[in-house]
């Protein structure tokens, strides 16, 4: 990834930040819903955007 610009870079951050709001933010929903299945696709979001979190920081 050595021809990342400084655009980029700042694309892959705010990706990285968007997906921890995008995570506090299922948190919340959680708290509302009583529902198995929906629960289980929150978390299974949650997993999925912390994994590309961590892929991407790698990348950096």
């Amino acid at each position: 990834m050595d021809n990342l610009n400084q655009i980029e870079i700042q694309n892959i951050r705010h990706i990285c930040g968007h997906s921890t709001n995008f995570c506090d933010k299922i948190a919340y929903y959680k708290t509302l819903s009583q529902d198995q299945n929906l629960l289980q696709v929150y978390d299974e979001l949650c997993t999925e955007l912390t994994e590309l979190k961590s892929k991407l920081t790698n990348m950096l």
